[in-house]
């Protein structure tokens, strides 16, 4: 395993960040909840390549998803963004920086793989971007939502596999299977999040946003009972015995039924992929895979909320 501090090594190496304090206050409060940064790292394992040749995508994945994580909770307004403390000029530049150190990490590697490393990353960062636009409009529907989550929220997962296991010595096309899984496990993170996001308290920023939550999304376009309550709640979505009957409309309404509907397709895909692509070890990601989808069974136990019969037999199965 990867020690965090190896990964830290690689980043306090670019000559820029010893002069620049603040980027790394920012990667050591980042660094307190990495999980997402170690997905080079476990495609790599699973390919049975030489971890010590992923320590640098895995620094890049690292400053890009801090950039991302920056930029994006300004755009939504979020109440625990660092920009709060930072102030969002400040923020925003940092994230520039973050990105370029990304760039920057990958460049300079050694390999014969090089160029469809860098290549991969770019293509993150400019996908996540228009994601991001996507996901600051108007426009309420699900294909938008959809859309969005396809530029948003998937390449960083996709990136991720497909960076450890090229890098990891895999075959293009391994690496490329893997790319898809990744796509399928950011699409999964996605709707457990809007999940887990519309049963917070206090009301979450996707309350006060247009379709970036699925579930909310739902309950606000899908014909039931309660749709004009919803709309006439949702003003008021702050107070707490509001934010309380939101939450059970989305249940009434089919929109937590309707969000682990897709969870099932998208979960069934993944494995899907799984069975047809050729690694060393695929119980790594087999198991990673059910860790995604036992967290949406913890979601759904912590909220009261009734466990759908065809996915407890599928997380039995997974887990036996």
């Amino acid at each position: 395993m990867i020690e965090l501090s190896q990964v830290e090594a690689h980043f306090l190496r670019q000559p820029e960040i010893a002069a620049w304090p603040a980027m790394i206050d920012v990667w050591r409060h980042y660094a307190r909840n990495s999980r997402s940064w170690r997905l080079p790292e476990l495609a790599c394992q699973a390919v049975d390549g030489a971890l010590s040749a992923v320590v640098p995508v895995i620094t890049a994945a690292a400053c890009s998803h801090i950039s991302i994580v920056l930029v994006d909770d300004i755009l939504d307004d979020d109440l625990k963004g660092l920009y709060r403390q930072l102030g969002a000029g400040v923020a925003a530049n940092l994230a520039l920086a973050f990105q370029a150190v990304a760039y920057r990490v990958v460049a300079e590697m050694e390999t014969a793989v090089q160029p469809q490393l860098l290549a991969e990353l770019i293509t993150l960062n400019l996908q996540t971007a228009r994601g991001q636009h996507l996901d600051v409009q108007p426009e309420l529907s699900e294909a938008h939502y959809w859309t969005t989550v396809e530029a948003k929220s998937t390449p960083y997962y996709g990136a991720g596999f497909y960076l450890g296991a090229l890098a990891g010595g895999a075959a293009p096309q391994v690496a490329r299977e893997l790319r898809r899984f990744g796509v399928l496990i950011g699409q999964i993170i996605q709707v457990s999040d809007d999940l887990a996001d519309a049963y917070q308290v206090p009301a979450c920023p996707d309350w006060r946003r247009g379709g970036g939550n699925l579930a909310i999304l739902y309950a606000r376009l899908a014909d039931h009972e309660g749709k004009d309550r919803f709309a006439a709640l949702l003003p008021h979505i702050a107070e707490p015995q509001v934010l309380e009957q939101a939450q059970q409309i989305l249940l009434q309404s089919g929109a937590v039924s309707y969000c682990v509907y897709h969870l099932l397709q998208l979960a069934r895909q993944a494995r899907g992929i799984l069975a047809g692509c050729s690694v060393a070890r695929p119980d790594l990601l087999q198991q990673f895979l059910a860790e995604r989808v036992a967290h949406l069974f913890e979601l759904l136990e912590a909220n009261n909320m009734p466990l759908p019969a065809e996915l407890a037999a599928e997380l039995l199965v997974r887990h036996q």
